[in-house]
């Protein structure tokens, strides 16, 4: 029997030992290293906004749910293809401000658009970019589609959050659901405001897409960018 005891101590001092010792290696263990960042793990981008139903060859891959918009279904069908255009860079701004094209500039931390033709300044405007919930995108871009004027809807009615705000005029797709329009519904102008949209009155909104599709005729139907008019973007704080 002592022996039976003595053998069961032993077993028990062991046992107490080795739980020591795995405890001690697991609390000097070096820290785990940090989880790769990937594009799944991001928070999504803010597209809480407008929602457009663009014609079906401009969506792009996004998690929005998009609702109808204002213009027929067969204008917004015949609109042609766009032009595969080269991948918009910071020096294909340098190349079109050296060459006199036109490009468009967003300073968020101005709340202002400058319109460029090569290095010269051809419009400023005051705007609202998206409020901090939902920013406005940075980068280079090209201008990508546009629409005389259509609904924008988006939000969620349970939570209060819906809204449909009817002939928004003058309308300029840069990325994604990301446009130029005119703002009839605040008059802030020089403070963010929108869900991720560049807001400009009317009449700034008019004269830039005139501006920058100086071939505009008045058609209404969506109105893709072609390869004199994709105009670049560039947009920063």
């Amino acid at each position: 029997m002592k022996k039976l005891i003595g053998a069961m101590g032993l077993v028990l001092l062991l046992a107490l030992g080795l739980g020591r010792t795995v405890l001690h290696a697991a609390d000097s263990a070096p820290p785990r290293p940090v989880d790769v960042v990937t594009a799944a793990s991001l928070p999504p981008l803010p597209f809480a906004k407008a929602s457009m139903d663009l014609p079906r060859f401009h969506k792009e891959k996004a998690e929005v749910k998009r609702t109808q918009q204002s213009l027929p279904v067969a204008e917004a069908q015949s609109v042609s293809s766009p032009v595969q255009l080269a991948a918009p860079t910071l020096e294909a701004i340098e190349q079109d401000q050296a060459n006199g094209k036109k490009w468009i500039e967003v300073n968020l931390t101005e709340q202002k658009t400058y319109a460029w033709e090569g290095d010269q300044l051809a419009g400023e405007f005051l705007i609202s970019s998206g409020l901090p919930g939902t920013p406005t995108v940075q980068g280079v871009f090209r201008m990508r589609v546009r629409a005389r004027s259509q609904t924008m809807s988006g939000g969620d009615r349970a939570a209060g959050t819906y809204y449909s705000l009817p002939n928004v005029e003058w309308v300029q797709y840069f990325y994604q659901d990301y446009s130029f329009h005119g703002t009839y519904w605040h008059n802030n102008f020089g403070n963010p405001m929108s869900h991720g949209c560049v807001n400009m009155t009317n009449e700034d909104a008019e004269w830039l897409f005139r501006w920058s599709i100086p071939e505009y005729a008045g058609e209404t139907k969506w109105l893709s960018a072609t390869s004199d008019n994709a105009v670049l973007v560039y947009i920063h704080k």
